[in-house]
C-alpha cells in the first residue's frame, strides 16, 4: 500500500489537473480504469522536461491509485485538502 494520504495525492495533482482522469482524481478521488496511462505519460513528460522530483511525485500518486484500484468518487474528498 502507499505511504501517501488522499491530502498528499490532493496536493501533487494540484498543477497537472488535465479535465480528465487527472483533474477527477484530484476532485473527487474518483479512479478510472484511464487513471494509470495518464498517469505514467504525465510522469514521463516530467522527466523528459528535466523536472525529475515532479516525475518521481506522480509516480507515487500512481502508486497509490494501483495500490487503491478502480473507485467511483469519494465522499468528503475536496474536505482533505
Amino acid at each position: 500500500m502507499s505511504d501517501l494520504t488522499d491530502e498528499d495525492v490532493r496536493t501533487i495533482l494540484r498543477e497537472h489537473r488535465d479535465g480528465g482522469a487527472i483533474s477527477r482524481l484530484y476532485a473527487t478521488g474518483e479512479i478510472a480504469e484511464d487513471a494509470v496511462p495518464v498517469l505514467g505519460m504525465l510522469s514521463t513528460q516530467l522527466e523528459e522536461d528535466g523536472r525529475g522530483e515532479d516525475a518521481a511525485r506522480v509516480g507515487e500518486v500512481l502508486g497509490y491509485v494501483l495500490a487503491a484500484g478502480e473507485r467511483p468518487p469519494v465522499t468528503g474528498w475536496v474536505g482533505k485538502v
